[in-house]
């Protein structure tokens, strides 16, 4: 069963996501998903590993950090502190509803869980996970005088904020990010992504109960025959583990 939701901030803008719930049984665990910069809560892995989770007990969140309805948030307005403020909302929203609450950041959305508020939650799955773009000037990252803001080229180009771009520049890299960290941790990675040493990194890092899984043969996006599933296994052994 799905129940779209609305959650309201306190800025006065809404959040916009569906709760999946199982078909038999009240579940005590809720699964929420992160999208990462330029995604949606319905990609793939997030609308089908919603439907994974409910068919084991488990409940699940996936919300757009920036969507097209009223009062949603736009992109080219948001920094990663503003998805983490959101995320608390999200999270602050289902505390008491739930006996035990896991959050999934893809890509960039590692970042936002680690910025979030980590007392609301009780175990983090990154999927993936991005690292800090500090370094480098990178060619896909353009500042535009005209829109005070940076087009970001990656096969379509979209208007990323200046916000989002300095606080992406000064999030801590992998090894510090984690460093304070004591919740439980499942880190999985892409076989054949470039973010293999950044999640390794994050992994060695974190100071409380943690795991590391490589999905092999699998992209970025887990686009590739059968790594989606493998996925969701690796993330369901965790989730079911930590919520005795």
């Amino acid at each position: 069963m799905e129940k779209n939701l609305k959650i309201k901030t306190p800025d006065k803008h809404t959040i916009y996501g569906t709760l999946r719930l199982p078909d038999k049984g009240k579940a005590k665990t809720l699964v929420v998903h992160v999208h990462g910069l330029t995604g949606s809560p319905n990609e793939h892995f997030h609308y089908n590993g919603a439907r994974y989770f409910t068919k084991r007990g488990l409940a699940s969140f996936r919300f757009g950090l920036y969507f097209d309805a009223p009062g949603a948030r736009q992109l080219q307005e948001c920094g990663i502190s503003t998805h983490a403020k959101d995320l608390n909302t999200v999270l602050k929203f289902f505390r008491k509803k739930y006996k035990k609450i896991f959050v999934i950041g893809h890509s960039l959305g590692a970042a936002t869980v680690l910025s979030s508020d980590l007392s609301f939650l009780d175990g983090i799955i990154l999927w993936d996970g991005t690292k800090s773009i500090r370094g480098p000037k990178r060619k896909d990252f353009v500042y535009s005088k005209k829109l005070d803001a940076y087009i970001l080229d990656w096969r379509m180009q979209t208007i990323m904020s200046k916000k989002m771009y300095k606080e992406w520049a000064e999030f801590p890299l992998p090894k510090d990010a984690t460093k304070n960290l004591t919740k439980p941790l499942k880190v999985i990675v892409a076989g054949v992504g470039r973010l293999i040493d950044a999640g390794k990194d994050y992994y060695r890092s974190a100071k409380g109960p943690k795991e590391f899984a490589t999905i092999k043969g699998a992209g970025h996006t887990f686009n590739e025959d059968g790594t989606e599933e493998k996925l969701f296994a690796e993330t369901y052994s965790f989730v079911k583990k930590y919520s005795k």
